[in-house]
C-alpha cells in the first residue's frame, strides 16, 4: 500500500502540480533554483514514503525482528499526517484519506 501511495504521489503530483508550478516562470518560479528545489522537495516526500514500506516488508517477510513501536510510530504518522490533510485541505485532497487508510493498515498490523 506504501508503494502504491508513493509512487502515485511521485508520478500524479509532478504531473497535476509541479510540472505545471514550475512552468509558470512568474514570480520566484522565474529561477532556476526554486523551480529545481521544488521538484527536488517534492520527490524527497515520495522517497521517504518508501522507507517505512521497505523496514514493514522486512518485518513481514521474517528478515528482521521489527519493533512494535516502531510499528506503531509509522502507522501513527501516516494516521496524524492523513487526518492534518483531512482538515486543512477540507476533505478536497483525496490524500487525507489515502494516508489515514494506510496508518490505519499498518496500526491494524500489529493485532493480526
Amino acid at each position: 500500500m506504501l508503494v502504491g501511495v508513493a509512487l502515485f504521489h511521485g508520478v500524479m503530483g509532478q504531473k497535476m502540480l509541479i510540472t505545471p508550478l514550475v512552468q509558470q516562470r512568474a514570480g520566484m518560479m522565474d529561477q532556476a533554483m526554486p523551480r529545481t528545489m521544488i521538484q527536488f522537495g517534492w520527490q524527497v516526500g515520495t522517497i521517504l514514503t518508501l522507507l517505512p514500506a521497505l523496514y514493514l516488508f522486512l518485518v513481514a517477510s521474517g528478515d528482521t525482528r521489527g519493533s512494535s513501536a516502531m510499528i506503531f510510530a509509522i502507522g501513527l504518522s501516516f494516521v496524524g499526517m492523513g487526518l492534518a490533510n483531512a482538515l486543512l485541505t477540507r476533505l478536497k485532497h483525496p490524500g487525507g484519506i489515502v494516508l489515514t487508510t494506510t496508518g490505519i493498515v499498518v496500526l491494524t498490523s500489529l493485532y493480526i
